[in-house]
């Protein structure tokens, strides 16, 4: 996450305009501010302005569109189209001020070099229709005018939220200064020919859709002289058309766009810049040794226990008479009127055999039994394996790629089984931490606050010793369930998209602890997003604009077809809740009811059937589709 990566972002000498998108923490805003003007000029304080704007490649002025700013513009009696010439001559005033208060900087730093006041104040009042623009002699007159304009729209907009009367006639039409300031800028400055202006606006999703449009304007007709970085939500934009029934702008054409999450989630080094990240905010030396004092050499992931999956499976060691796979598997045994006893099958697969392997044994044993096999052969040779596995360890076999396929499965199952902690699945250890933030640094601080908050409030005495699974466990639930109920909170949408993303996970939950555990780790889905109408679609579209799901771009193909199905996930910072793995292998594929169920606002009971059927399904694995069809037809 260098250098590189951020100019890729940016893209400084590009005069395409660019959508940056991302979910809450993904870094837009710092990003985006990081290379503006002011904020590089902090970082190289002895460079000269024009210098430091040559090798940048460009000046960039970032202003954020918030809800103060953007709602001022609503005047009662005042027809939109006036709301938007007001809102864009403001937009334009507002960029105008913070570039001339970076020129100012540029003229200041760079004492030898010549600036043409003249020829910027003429490009730019060759449309300005205030008498008092042809006066204007230099920049400092001109930021005087601009501040003079700003003060007496803010006097007139106040007066109108009052007596309902906006008595102002402003200076210009839309885009009649943003338009021409980046030619302006050029010819100030013989040095600034090849350089370009971009403007930064930030958190494009406080902008109504008639300011979207203003905003769309600039974009469509900036033609080069000036570039716009525009950042928001996944869902920020609102609208893509321009004013007055005009075209709308077209990816590829106007603009281009980066998806922040998709480009955070290819970055390779994220586990490096984890580490660092951490380090920087837990490597001190402990508050009573004295002031907070860097650690040399402090590694964070030895500030996590790890879970000890065998040691934990042999403390919770339950009765395979009590144990609920065991139950399942009677159950299927007995409906499927498999010949054999199923004491000597139970026997034969799990005892004397630690824990997590009777479980994968009985697993096996559910995906190897065909029709017309013999189960006892079946059993014994799976036995077989298991013993070979336990006396060579070391070796790979088909047996120990099995383990390595189902062992976090079969271990949740085993821990929901358990009585301790109330059958919580443990998330514990650096790299669990790591893989569940979904390489976005805000959701890896609240893992950290989360954790932090509990162990203070535990031991008191964060720092003196290494934090236990138990206390991250509780935190990382904690963190699912902020994110989940909490952090995702925007209204009817949000609702509708949390209750979507509720019924996905309680069907991958059905499949992580059934009898005949599915291939894949239930945590993504594919299906053909034909079969969803326009209402559903939109449900979907709010699940992964809240980040309650996540897009996997390189889709799935179907095997039929060959068509390019779409796949997604659950998030890893909100599986935890359902008890469901943090990491992806492979996806369950949906057909159209019970995808058009989930996402559907209306189809809970039919929701409840299916995957009560899919439940069926999963864990009476040697019964026929048919036995199936007449078991669930007296169940409802």
């Amino acid at each position: 996450m260098g250098a590189g990566w951020l100019s890729t972002i940016l893209e400084a000498r590009s005069v395409v305009s660019k959508y940056i998108l991302g979910s809450k923490g993904s870094g837009k805003t710092h990003l985006l501010r990081y290379q503006s003007y002011p904020v590089a000029r902090l970082r190289m304080p002895s460079k000269s302005g024009l210098t430091l704007v040559e090798e940048n490649g460009c000046l960039a002025v970032f202003l954020r569109a918030t809800n103060i700013d953007a709602g001022r513009f609503k005047i009662s009696g005042m027809t939109e189209q006036a709301m938007q010439q007001l809102f864009s001559v403001h937009l334009e005033l507002k960029v105008l001020e913070l570039v001339l208060a970076a020129l100012k900087d540029i003229r200041q730093t760079t004492p030898t070099a010549q600036f043409e006041d003249g020829a910027f104040l003429e490009i730019l009042g060759a449309q300005i229709t205030d008498p008092q623009f042809a006066g204007l002699q230099s920049l400092i007159d001109l930021s005087a005018w601009v501040s003079s304009w700003l003060r007496a729209i803010d006097d007139a907009t106040n007066a109108a939220a009052f007596n309902g009367e906006f008595n102002l006639k402003l200076p210009f039409v839309v885009g009649r200064l943003m338009l021409p300031l980046g030619v302006a800028f050029r010819r100030w400055n013989a040095a600034l020919n090849t350089t370009n202006l971009i403007c930064i606006i930030d958190e494009i999703e406080n902008l109504s859709i008639k300011q979207h449009e203003v905003i769309n304007t600039f974009v469509r007709f900036a033609e080069g002289r000036i570039s716009f970085r525009l950042t928001g939500r996944l869902y920020a934009r609102k609208t893509l058309a321009t004013m007055d029934g005009g075209e709308e702008n077209r990816e590829g054409s106007e603009f281009s766009v980066v998806r922040l999450d998709e480009s955070l989630l290819r970055i390779r080094n994220y586990s490096e810049f984890a580490s660092r990240f951490i380090s920087k905010r837990m490597g001190f030396a402990h508050p009573r040794l004295g002031p907070r004092t860097p650690l040399s050499n402090f590694d964070p992931r030895s500030a996590f226990e790890e879970v000890d999956v065998e040691e934990y499976a042999r403390q919770n060691e339950i009765p395979i008479s009590e144990a609920r796979f065991a139950k399942l598997l009677h159950k299927a045994v007995e409906r499927a009127k498999i010949p054999v006893r199923y004491d000597d099958l139970i026997k034969t697969l799990a005892l004397g055999v630690p824990p997590l392997l009777q479980r994968l044994n009985v697993l096996l044993f559910c995906k190897k039994l065909k029709k017309g096999a013999n189960a006892t052969v079946v059993s014994e040779r799976i036995r077989g394996d298991c013993d070979a596995f336990m006396q060579h360890t070391e070796i790979r076999s088909t047996y120990a790629t099995a383990l390595g396929h189902w062992k976090g499965d079969v271990f949740a199952q085993l821990c929901r089984e358990s009585k301790r902690r109330d059958g919580m699945v443990p998330y514990a250890g650096f790299s669990t931490l790591v893989t569940m933030s979904s390489h976005n640094p805000r959701n890896l601080l609240v893992l950290l606050g989360k954790v932090y908050e509990l162990a203070a409030f535990i031991d008191g005495d964060v720092g003196r010793s290494r934090l236990s699974v138990d206390v991250q466990t509780s935190a990382v639930i904690d963190a699912a369930r902020f994110c989940f109920e909490g952090d995702s909170n925007y209204g009817f949408r949000s609702d509708q998209a949390r209750e979507a993303v509720n019924r996905l996970a309680e069907l991958l939950r059905t499949a992580r602890y059934s009898l005949n555990i599915p291939e894949v780790a239930p945590l993504a889905v594919s299906f053909d997003a034909s079969d969803l109408d326009v209402e559903e679609r939109e449900v979907l579209e709010s699940a992964l604009n809240y980040s309650l799901v996540i897009e996997i771009s390189d889709g799935r193909p179907d095997r039929n077809t060959q068509r390019l199905n779409r796949k997604i996930q659950l998030s890893p910072m909100i599986a935890p809740r359902w008890g469901l793995p943090v990491g992806r292998r492979g996806d369950l594929s949906l057909d159209a009811p019970l995808l058009k169920a989930i996402f559907s606002p209306k189809s809970r009971d039919e929701f409840d059937v299916l995957v009560a059927q899919q439940s069926t399904r999963w864990n009476f694995p040697f019964s026929s589709a048919s036995a199936l069809a007449s078991s669930q037809k007296k169940l409802f």
